[in-house]
């Protein structure tokens, strides 16, 4: 089934597209007259493992294309050949993914022609490892890139791909994306260097760069046309993926000092339990474990190799000593568990009948997958490319100075299934159960942990619990609590936008507005001669071409994608042609953004009928836990100085109220341009058939019309109880959302005009007595 992509994903797709386009007008020549050429264009793509990389590579490449003027090559590149094939499957026609490519060839590098090079119309696509061509030696390699296809190619594949010439003869741009780009090294690039790409997309959850590449690609563009890190990285922010749902929006790092068999005890307790909470939420998976350990070491002195010349019960390799805890002691199933990893073994001392080993990594990835097994021991190395949304737990044995990548377990384990976030905390949740034998080493690890989600990711919650200390409990509510959901009444938006759509001009018949200016590569080839094709770039009068509607839609969904639903772009002027970078295209994209203000401006914000949100369990620390009366949760930890003011005074009046945690608790929909979809109160308070959401930092979140329509939430007939929200602030504010004064507090809300207006209050207390029913202040 195809995947919609999110807000982000296509906003950080079109904003790599816009950027090679403008850097394509005038790129960066180095050299000198006989050896000139241009520097690639490069965009490194940073975001959080799990924020769909792949997916937005694929806009960005698909876009790339369509404003191409010449349809161009594309080389996708990974490390690992699972990487690779997943990719592949989800790219190619059927797959996931495939719709972001629709006029894309999408085939694997050996499958590489010159005759499609020169003949085919659309883009090509070509999928591999980067193992297909990184070798040195490549006149004795074995490898299938570098020999002649006995088909009838007269140069090896890599020397033709190098040529990528037309019928007509010009050379096809070629494109390299490379997924999981931590893996780049000074070989492969100088490698890929050779081929002249036009666009370098890389991605990493992690960037960082060999030597060769910045002095060759980066430096050049930084020193020559200017770039900094902004203009080079396209980033995606930490919060706006959580707040999508897919990645679990909490990190629990609990360091224990302790056997390994009393370490798995504790994360096996906490298993069930989200087990329990999974059924209960009648959810269509049971969370799973990961166990991360050396290999074919003593389990208690990893400077003595396990002889596996000996039978299975004395064996003390840790993954052997895992699996019989986890059977003999703990209950779990033989069938539930499997050992993926190089696990030494003996004809003479086979292991038992039902002990399941995957010892072959990637040759036997696909029945290692196919298992869905619930108990996955590892390697110190994971498969790269394994990534199952289920897995909620991981055990990481970092004694005897392990060399365990933490940040790659980290990485396995953030993935949120289903792309949702549950009522109850522990799905919302990351648990990492880590052995440590030092307290320094579990430091070490909260450090890689943080810098693994790009050095500061504050939506990410980690709660980190080092050896010796109390981890954090799970507090269930002491009673059912539910708040309607909200969503988008969109019904006033069809008229306003439908008048927008009515104006665009239709170009079909334009010859001046729709012409753009473009530059094509032209390709040099000496007749008879065996060198590399030699090419430049030269002005070209037309460049390429689109259709309006295409324009229009991009413009649209980069800027606010649900509006595209009643935008009615069927319509034959929609058919024009029109030149990148022309009068037309610049005229269809404002028209475009007119559109969606006008669809921002009359969508209104209303209570919905389905299911309510009901408020689940919350991870707190009992030792810096704040306890109260009235709360819905015996207690909360982590408040700020004005939330915990805030929080007593609420539990003064007598009402039952939550802390709602960011990123994972109770939200609703901003109406508004920006990454950040989603609106978290900081608290939810029931009073009598109203349920107010408030915001105690929320001042500036009333300064546009599309954040004020949160304080205007429609009822639903259907519903009885209804939604308010209302933002605190500490002093004293106009009545056009500015601060006039720093005493005392005020509430912003919405009057009967519907036009904003701020209550001062001189303390807190007298403010919450305003949120009581008439007759109960």
């Amino acid at each position: 089934m195809a995947l919609e992509l999110f807000q982000f994903q296509r906003g950080a797709a079109s904003l790599m597209a816009d950027r090679f386009i403008e850097y394509n007008s005038d790129p960066v020549v180095m050299g000198r007259r006989d050896s000139r050429h241009e520097v690639p264009f490069y965009q490194a793509l940073s975001s959080i493992t799990g924020s769909g990389k792949t997916a937005i590579l694929a806009q960005a490449v698909s876009e790339i294309v369509a404003l191409a003027e010449i349809p161009p090559v594309i080389l996708w590149l990974s490390k690992g050949k699972v990487v690779v094939e997943q990719s592949y499957a989800n790219l190619q026609e059927g797959g996931k993914y495939s719709h972001l490519l629709p006029d894309i060839a999408v085939r694997l590098l050996s499958e590489y022609d010159p005759e499609d090079a020169a003949q085919a119309r659309e883009g090509l696509l070509y999928f591999a490892t980067v193992g297909t061509f990184n070798q040195k030696d490549r006149e004795d390699s074995k490898l299938k890139i570098y020999k002649n296809d006995i088909d009838g190619i007269e140069t090896t594949r890599w020397e033709a791909l190098k040529v990528r010439e037309t019928s007509d003869g010009h050379q096809r741009p070629l494109i390299v994306v490379y997924d999981e780009a931590q893996n780049l090294s000074d070989q492969q690039t100088t490698l890929l260097l050779e081929q002249q790409p036009s666009v370098f997309l890389l991605a990493s959850a992690t960037l960082r760069f060999p030597a060769q590449f910045d002095a060759e690609v980066i430096q050049p563009l930084r020193t020559q046309a200017g770039y900094t890190d902004d203009g080079l990285v396209t980033s995606v922010k930490s919060s706006t993926v959580v707040g999508s749902g897919l990645v679990k929006g909490i990190i629990k790092l609990d360091g224990l000092n302790a056997p390994m068999e009393e370490t798995v005890s504790d994360m096996l307790v906490d298993l069930r339990d989200a087990e329990s909470a999974a059924k209960a939420e009648g959810l269509g998976f049971l969370p799973k474990a990961i166990y991360v350990c050396n290999t074919n070491v003593l389990a208690d002195d990893a400077s003595r190799t396990d002889d596996p010349k000996q039978p299975f019960d004395q064996r003390q390799a840790p993954p052997i000593e895992i699996w019989r805890y986890l059977t003999e002691q703990c209950g779990v199933p033989a069938d539930e568990i499997a050992v993926y990893a190089n696990l030494k073994t003996d004809k003479d001392f086979p292991l038992p009948a039902d002990f399941v080993l995957f010892g072959g990594g990637e040759s036997d990835y696909d029945d290692f997958v196919a298992g869905d097994y619930r108990h996955i021991i590892f390697n110190k190395t994971l498969q790269e490319g394994w990534d199952d949304p289920s897995v909620y737990f991981a055990y990481v044995d970092k004694t005897m100075e392990s060399t365990i990548d933490i940040t790659q377990v980290v990485g396995r384990v953030l993935r949120q299934p289903g792309a949702t976030h549950y009522e109850a905390d522990r799905l919302n949740t990351a648990h990492f159960y880590v052995r440590v034998d030092r307290n320094d080493v579990f430091k070490s690890i909260v450090d890689e942990v943080r810098k693994g989600l790009g050095g500061d990711a504050p939506e990410v919650r980690i709660l980190t619990s080092p050896p010796g200390s109390e981890p954090p409990v799970s507090i269930e509510p002491k009673e059912s609590r539910t708040v309607p959901r909200t969503g988008v009444d969109n019904a006033a938006t069809v008229d306003p936008v439908k008048k927008v759509l009515e104006k665009v001009n239709d170009y079909s018949q334009d010859t001046v507005n729709t012409r753009g200016t473009g530059r094509r590569r032209t390709v040099t080839q000496a007749i008879g001669g065996g060198d590399a094709a030699d090419s430049e770039w030269v002005d070209f009068e037309q460049s390429n071409r689109v259709n309006a509607r295409w324009v229009f839609q991009r413009e649209v969904s980069r800027r606010y994608k649900p509006a595209l639903t009643i935008m009615d772009t069927d319509g034959k002027k929609f058919d024009a042609k029109v030149g990148v970078g022309s009068r037309a295209y610049a005229s269809i994209t404002d028209d475009a953004a007119d559109a969606v203000d006008e669809y921002l401006r009359h969508a209104v914000l209303k209570q919905a009928r389905p299911k309510p949100y009901e408020v689940g369990s919350t991870l707190v620390r009992r030792g810096s836990m704040e306890t109260f009366r009235n709360a819905l949760h015996e207690g909360y930890d982590g408040l700020n100085p004005l939330e915990l003011q805030f929080a007593r005074a609420l539990d003064d009046t007598g009402l039952t109220w939550a802390r709602n945690r960011s990123q994972t608790g109770y939200r609703i929909q901003l109406v508004s341009l920006g990454q950040t979809a989603w609106f978290f109160p900081d608290f939810l308070l029931w009073s009598r058939e109203r349920v107010l959401c408030v915001d105690t930092k929320g001042g500036y979140l009333v300064e546009g019309d599309g954040r004020r329509k949160l304080l205007s939430i429609q009822p639903h007939k259907d519903v009885s109880t209804t939604v308010e929200v209302k933002f605190v602030v500490e002093g004293t504010w106009k009545a056009d959302g500015t601060p006039d004064g720093k005493d005392g507090f005020s509430v912003l809300e919405l009057g009967s005009g519907r036009d904003l207006r701020t209550l001062p209050y001189e303390d807190l207390e007298s403010l919450v007595k305003s949120f009581l029913p008439v007759d109960a202040k």
